[in-house]
């Protein structure tokens, strides 16, 4: 493991301890917990809670069995609970504090306790928002485009992350909508599996059950690479889907470009891309699937390198892409920051292009906020979507 990795990681350790003993000492303060064996146990607990879902990580890591698949699953939805705990209590802080500065005389009990039942409320509706993926329908104009694409209706599906929340019975139901909005093509745009799932295979009998009148195309993303990259191949080989790794394909008129995550170098990369380097191509409409909304040509050197720099220095230049004469480039990757107050962080990061449909001159990007989740199983930042675009 790289040292880069192990300083991140233990940053982010660091933090979450920290943020647990936030909430202990508000819980305590709050609560006016004076017995010592009772605030001993309580302390005990929350510092277990707070290295859970690390330890549930490298556990499944190791060894996919039902405890460690039950552990994960528990210690990924505390994640989600404690980040609205956290938030509940600080709201806690802010009415005391309000009351206190209008002269008043606060009941910390009672405003602990209603806002924490706020908070275990609030993580109730995320864990069913998540699961319920809603239908975003736009419209997107193209130059150029070819009487058989007029009207047309492309879907796209994006971090959908099957696995442990997201099973074969969930997909299921997702291929089933999906099929009942006839499309005309499907876009798979990366992070399909997730990746602490090891038993892949299940997924590819429904994956081949996705209809569309020009076909269905994939593109990996980071999640991919997490579960092995070639483990994600062979299910996604077992179906109709096409696997696009750094090419073009021309369908009836329309180039569609596929580039694998993290990206590419040089246009030369590009297969069945024609004199790349000219970037001329006004006859044909031009449509770019990379997973993050960023430049295709990332920043960094090695694929660790570029990893971090898509994540905390996204290049949203969309250099590349724009020389290439693209018209519009559909991503995914950011789920919309997925849980409160992280859209915040992403529209930060991404300056603006975490979500939806962007113009900059003749380019456009549309960034879906997806239709599965990471870690927690929790959308209270957003809704979950399944993307269709009306060609005109």
């Amino acid at each position: 493991m790289g040292l880069k990795i192990i300083l991140f990681l233990a940053a982010i350790l660091g933090l979450t301890i920290a943020t647990h003993l936030f909430l202990y000492k508000t819980m305590v303060r709050l609560f006016i917990l004076s017995n010592p064996a009772l605030r001993a146990t309580f302390f005990v607990i929350i510092m277990l809670l707070s290295l859970s879902f690390m330890a549930s990580f490298f556990l499944l890591r190791w060894q996919e069995n039902p405890w460690t698949v039950g552990f994960y699953v528990f210690s990924a939805t505390w994640m989600g609970l404690f980040i609205n705990l956290l938030l509940a209590a600080l709201l806690s802080w802010i009415i005391m504090a309000t009351v206190g500065f209008a002269g008043g005389n606060a009941n910390t009990r009672m405003i602990a306790s209603g806002c924490l039942l706020l908070a275990v409320l609030f993580s109730a509706y995320g864990i069913w928002n998540a699961s319920h993926p809603r239908v975003k329908t736009i419209e997107f104009e193209f130059a150029n485009l070819p009487a058989s694409w007029e009207n047309n209706k492309i879907v796209q599906l994006s971090d959908v992350h099957l696995g442990h929340f997201y099973n074969v019975a969930y997909l299921k139901k997702l291929v089933s909508r999906v099929n009942a909005l006839s499309p005309d093509i499907i876009f798979i745009t990366g992070d399909l599996f997730d990746g602490m799932i090891a038993k892949m295979a299940r997924f590819a009998e429904p994956l081949n059950q996705l209809n569309a009148n020009k076909g269905a195309f994939f593109i990996t993303g980071n999640h991919e690479n997490y579960v092995g990259l070639q483990r994600a191949l062979d299910v996604i080989m077992k179906t109709k889907i096409k696997v696009l790794r750094n090419e073009a394909v021309e369908i009836d008129g329309m180039q569609i470009i596929g580039i694998s995550y993290p990206g590419i170098n040089v246009p030369e990369e590009i297969r069945g891309l024609e004199n790349p380097q000219s970037f001329s191509f006004p006859d044909k409409p031009r449509l770019l699937l990379f997973h993050t909304p960023t430049n295709i040509s990332p920043k960094g050197g090695d694929g660790l390198e570029q990893h971090f720099a898509t994540y905390w220095v996204p290049d949203t230049s969309f250099a590349l892409a724009k020389k290439l004469g693209v018209d519009l480039q559909l991503s995914g990757h950011t789920h919309a920051g997925q849980v409160f107050p992280f859209d915040y962080l992403t529209k930060l990061l991404y300056n603006g292009y975490d979500y939806g449909l962007r113009h900059i001159e003749d380019f456009s990007i549309y960034t879906t906020s997806g239709v599965g989740t990471w870690g927690p199983p929790m959308r209270t930042g957003n809704t979950p979507e399944i993307v269709v675009i009306k060609v005109k």
